[in-house]
C-alpha cells in the first residue's frame, strides 16, 4: 500500500479511539505484536550489513518501513488518546493497559536501536573517504554545496529505522502521562506518588538521553542525510531541531533559507489604511492596532485623505517619514531625547497618554 493510504488508516484509528478511548488498548496490543512479529527480521536486516559493504546494496530493507508506519499509527493513538483525556475521564484501568503496552513496546525495540547504532557506525567507519566523513570534518564543510559527495549506495535502505528511532523518542513517552502497575483498591499514599513521579520524569529523562547520545554519535550521517534531502527537517528530522547543536551550519542555513523563501511564496492579502495628515498617528493607530501578524505581513497601501493619487509606493514611503517624525515628537509623550537629538528613550511622562502602552505596542510593530 502506497504512504497515502497508510495514513488514512492511521486516522481512521485515530478517530476510533476518539469515539471510544476504551478500546484503545486493544488497538496498540495488535500493533505491539505487529512489532514483536517484525523485530527478529529487522534485527537479521541490520545485521546482515556487517557481513558484506555490498549486502546493504543488494538488500531491499523493507521491514524498516513496516516498523515506521507501526510506530507512526502508535503515535497516532497514544496522542489521541491523551487529548481524548483532557475532554472526557477515560477509564483508568484502560488508559494504564494501553500506556503500559507502549512502554512494553519501547523496551522491545530497545536492541533494535542498538543494532541500528552499530550499522551506522559500520556505514561511517567504512564509507568515510567517499562522504567526506573523515576527522577532518571542517575541510568538507568548507566546500561548495554543489561538491558535496552522495551517500554510499544502499545508506537509504537504513532511513526508516532512524525515522522509527526518532518517531519512538518523540510521541510514545507513556511515562510521562501515567505509571505502569496495576489498578488496585485505595489511593496511593503521598509518598508512593512521588516516587512514581519521580520514576517516570526518570524514564523520560532516559528516553531523551537517549536520543541525544545517538543523535551526537552519529550527527555525521544525519547531517548527510538532511544534506541531500533538506526536507527531512521538517517532517521525521523535526526532532533535531530541538538539539541544533547537532545541526550543521550549512543545513542550518539551508533550513533558515526555505523558512524565508517559504514565507515570500505565501501572498498576502493587501493592507489598505486612509488617513488625515493632521491626525495621521491616531488614524494609523486605530486602523493598524487590531489587525493581526499575518495581515500586517501584506502590501500596505496608504491613501490620504481628500487627496488624489495612487499608491505606487511614493505615498507609503512618505506615511513612514510623516508617522516616524509625530512618534518621536515630544508632543506625542512617547518619546524623549537623552544626550543629543538623535538618541530617544521612552518617555516617563506617557502615563498622562491614555493609551500609552498600546501606543508603545503600535510603534513597536511598525
Amino acid at each position: 500500500l502506497s504512504d497515502p493510504v497508510y495514513g488514512l488508516v492511521a486516522e481512521v484509528l485515530k478517530k476510533l479511539v476518539a469515539i471510544a478511548p476504551i478500546h484503545c488498548h486493544l488497538f496498540i496490543k495488535e500493533l505491539a505484536g505487529s512489532v514483536r512479529n517484525l523485530m527478529r527480521s529487522a534485527m537479521d536486516e541490520l545485521h546482515g550489513y556487517g557481513e558484506s559493504e555490498i549486502t546493504l546494496v543488494s538488500m531491499d530493507l523493507t521491514d524498516g518501513t513496516a516498523i515506521l508506519r507501526v510506530l507512526q499509527a502508535l503515535s497516532s493513538l497514544v496522542s489521541s488518546l491523551v487529548e481524548k483525556e483532557k475532554d472526557v475521564p477515560v477509564y483508568e484501568k484502560e488508559q494504564n493497559d494501553a500506556f503500559c503496552q507502549v512502554k512494553d513496546i519501547n523496551e522491545t525495540l530497545e536492541p533494535l536501536w542498538l543494532e541500528l547504532s552499530n550499522c551506522i557506525s559500520k556505514i561511517e567507519n567504512s564509507s568515510e573517504s567517499a562522504m567526506g566523513l573523515s576527522s577532518n570534518y571542517g575541510n568538507f564543510l568548507s566546500m561548495s554545496t554543489s561538491a558535496t559527495p552522495p551517500l554510499p549506495a544502499g545508506t537509504q535502505n537504513i532511513l526508516p529505522y532512524i525515522e522509527s528511532f526518532f518517531v519512538a523518542c518523540e510521541k510514545l513517552h507513556p511515562e510521562q502521562r501515567v505509571a505502569c502497575q496495576d489498578i488496585v483498591g485505595g489511593a496511593n499514599s503521598e509518598a508512593e506518588e512521588a516516587s512514581s513521579s519521580n520514576r517516570s520524569q526518570s524514564k523520560s529523562d532516559d528516553k531523551h538521553n537517549a536520543f541525544v547520545k545517538f543523535t551526537e554519535k552519529h550527527r555525521k550521517l544525519l547531517n548527510a542525510f538532511i544534506r541531500q534531502n533538506p526536507g527531512l527537517l521538517e517532517k521525521s528530522f523535526s526532532l533535531m531541531l530541538k538539539v541544533p547543536r547537532f545541526i550543521d551550519f550549512d543545513n542550518k542555513r539551508a533550513h533558515f533559507r526555505s523558512k524565508i523563501k517559504h514565507q515570500h511564496d505565501h501572498h498576502h492579502s493587501p493592507l489598505r489604511i486612509s488617513v488625515r495628515r493632521a491626525y495621521i498617528l491616531e488614524d494609523s493607530y486605530n486602523q493598524l492596532r487590531m489587525r493581526s501578524t499575518q495581515e500586517l505581513k501584506g502590501r500596505l497601501t496608504v491613501n490620504f485623505q481628500g487627496e488624489e493619487g495612487i499608491d505606487a509606493g511614493g505615498l507609503t514611503r512618505e506615511w513612514y517619514q510623516l508617522l516616524s517624525r509625530v512618534i518621536f515628537d515630544r508632543g506625542a509623550l512617547l518619546f524623549t531625547t537623552v544626550g543629543n537629538e538623535s538618541t530617544f528613550q521612552p518617555n516617563p511622562n506617557s502615563v498622562y497618554q491614555t493609551e500609552h502602552l498600546s501606543y508603545f505596542k503600535f510603534v513597536g510593530r511598525v
